[in-house]
């Protein structure tokens, strides 16, 4: 039986038309399966599989999408740099 093969981060982005980044924060986030690869310590070695982050992100639910007005009148303060 062939066994699929593990792909690195930039793969699964590529695959999954995201940046590495976004596989990164989904992974940490614990919203997509990843696979540690020689960790003594802190692990910064991940590899997945293109069936299991198919798989996970068919089961996850819609996120409704955030308008830039949602945030709080400080928050927008902030970024826009009013009230300095």
């Amino acid at each position: 039986m062939d066994r699929e093969p593990f792909v690195d981060e930039t793969a699964a982005a590529a695959y999954l038309a995201v940046t590495t980044r976004f596989v990164r924060d989904l992974r940490r986030a614990g919203r997509i399966p990843a696979h540690p690869l020689g960790c003594g310590g802190k692990c910064r070695v991940w590899r997945y599989r293109i069936s299991e982050l198919e798989n996970a992100l068919c089961d996850l639910p819609a996120t409704p999408a955030v308008s830039s007005d949602s945030r709080s009148k400080s928050e927008r303060s902030v970024v826009g740099g009013a009230g300095r």
